[in-house]
């Protein structure tokens, strides 16, 4: 009989999922990582939310665990990659707070400008004062919603009903999505500027960290108000308590902060703010939802194999994945470098196979490409959940395979069309097991998709490419590699640079102030493990 560890206060109808699925359920309350290494091996699965860190500690010596499931939608309190390394498959449940976190959204947002916290901290002291708590109306106002995924999209819709105007940012949200919404896609420049409420709904990254910090901030409307229910952090909390205290915007409200419980609080004693502690998907609804689904997932997995909402691993088994896996590497690291090299919103993804590259199946490689690009924009995908987050986005995927012959035994080609250019690359395995990208917009390099990456598009002329590495080694920085392209001699040329370090963005402008050279683009790949 398989054992699972339900931590973290589960609701009850999850557990009878588990029962009515004959696992036996143990019921504990949180665990600190050494209680917990200690006792996982009785275990064949394990349920959290967010109260028990599951980290390496916790892990150390697993033998007998097979999965873990978040009931929620983060999984930042558990060590993915340490799980992985244990062969645990660790599942979350997507879609199970949408709602609750939606309509806490609304609830900070009307509390916010209709003062109600205040007001019945009043009425509770016994005073009656109307005048202190003059309010403003949502009708009519504009909305900037940052991140339109599932709860931002839930937003826009239930904003429609208050008559509200609605802006929209999210650097993948296709416009025939954004106008099924009802959303008018604008920059983030825009929704700085033009909002008198800003939600966030966007993922916690190193692009969204501080996105909103004092400079932001003193661009924003004086009577702006800022709604934060996502991740602590987007909001940088130091210059938004300075810019409460000085007016530079009229409120805030926050459910999430950088430190959960919430230490060293900036935002103590003012009156324009409203606070609660991550309370988003805390609704009885919401947490039957994410129980019952994720207890169904890991009882699936643990009966049948089946893997559903798997954040660190494709739904292969281990013979073919182990098979497979040079093409599946080359085929993120694809997705992940056109991800970065293509400038604009993307409209579209199309994977290209040309000749026999040893899968008879190829959705597992489109898949790979797909998550690798992804990678950068949103905060989790693998390669089950990443199909799904193109078309949430409104981001055509198509694959097909070309008759055309090729001069390697294969090449897959990644095509990405965005509102502004196209980027076109093809890749291959040289001996099997050596990835390379071949070709990027017809000209070949056979470049190593291996950490940084400097791609420089120039007119094919004597000296450029000497300029432009005599200004990197320069400033320290050792080339790695260095491979030429070009269409046609005195045509375009391509010159792509594996480099052991990134170039600080003062090189990169004297690089394309070099004559000649058209454009540079930086591509940050992860090192070869």
């Amino acid at each position: 009989m398989f054992r699972v560890l339900v931590l973290d206060s589960l609701s009850d109808e999850g557990v009878e999922v588990f029962k009515a699925e004959g696992i036996e359920v143990d019921v504990r309350p949180p665990q600190k990582p050494a209680e917990l290494a200690a006792i996982i091996n009785d275990y064949d699965g394990l349920v959290v939310r967010s109260a028990t860190k599951v980290t390496a500690e916790a892990l150390e010596g697993s033998s007998r665990m097979k999965v873990i499931g978040r009931a929620g939608a983060g999984t930042d309190n558990i060590d993915k990659d340490a799980a992985t390394r244990h062969g645990i498959v660790v599942m979350n449940t997507p879609g199970g707070n949408t709602i609750s976190t939606c309509e806490h959204t609304f609830a900070m947002m009307m509390a916010l400008c209709r003062n109600i916290p205040q007001a019945h901290a009043s009425m509770a002291a016994g005073r009656w004062d109307r005048k202190s708590f003059m309010g403003k109306e949502l009708s009519g106002k504009t909305l900037g919603i940052v991140g339109i995924g599932r709860i931002g999209g839930a937003v826009a819709k239930r904003a429609k009903a208050f008559e509200m105007k609605i802006l929209g940012f999210d650097p993948i949200l296709s416009p025939l999505k954004a106008e099924a919404l009802g959303v008018e896609l604008v920059s983030l420049d825009e929704i700085i500027e033009r909002s008198d409420f800003i939600t966030i709904h966007a993922p916690k990254s190193e692009k969204t960290n501080n996105l909103f910090a004092m400079a932001e901030l003193k661009r924003m409307k004086r009577e702006c108000r800022i709604i934060n229910c996502a991740r602590g952090g987007i909001v940088n909390e130091q210059d938004l308590a300075q810019a409460l205290r000085e007016g530079v915007i009229a409120g805030a409200a926050l459910d999430v902060y950088t430190s959960e419980p919430f230490e060293n609080n900036p935002f103590l004693g003012l009156d324009n703010i409203v606070m609660t502690p991550h309370l988003a998907a805390s609704t009885d609804e919401a947490q039957v939802t994410v129980a019952v689904d994720v207890a169904k997932q890991m009882a699936d997995y643990l009966k049948t194999g089946a893997i559903v909402n798997a954040v660190n691993v494709p739904s292969l088994d281990s013979e073919t994945r182990a098979a497979l896996q040079p093409l599946l590497f080359l085929a993120e690291r694809m997705g992940l470098f056109q991800s970065q090299l293509v400038q604009g919103r993307p409209l579209s993804l199309e994977i290209e196979y040309i000749g026999d590259c040893g899968a008879a199946d190829t959705y597992p490689v489109t898949a790979a490409v797909m998550a690798g690009f992804l990678t950068p924009m949103v905060e989790t995908v693998n390669m089950v959940s990443a199909p799904s987050q193109l078309q949430e986005r409104g981001i055509e995927v198509a694959e097909k395979r070309s008759p055309e012959s090729s001069s390697y035994a294969f090449e897959i080609g990644v095509t990405v069309k965005s509102d502004t250019e196209t980027q076109r690359i093809r890749g291959t395995l040289f001996n099997g097991n050596d990835p390379r990208i071949c070709t990027v917009n017809g000209m070949r390099v056979d470049a190593v998709p291996v950490g940084n990456m400097l791609v420089c598009m120039n007119e094919d002329k004597p000296l450029i490419v000497g300029r432009m590495c005599t200004l990197i080694g320069e400033v320290g920085i050792n080339i790695a590699n260095l491979m030429l392209g070009r269409d046609a001699k005195g045509g375009r040329a391509l010159t792509v640079l594996n480099l052991d370090q990134a170039v600080p963005a003062d090189v990169l402008d004297r690089v394309r102030a070099v004559p000649h050279v058209n454009e540079v683009r930086l591509v940050a790949l992860p090192e070869a493990k």
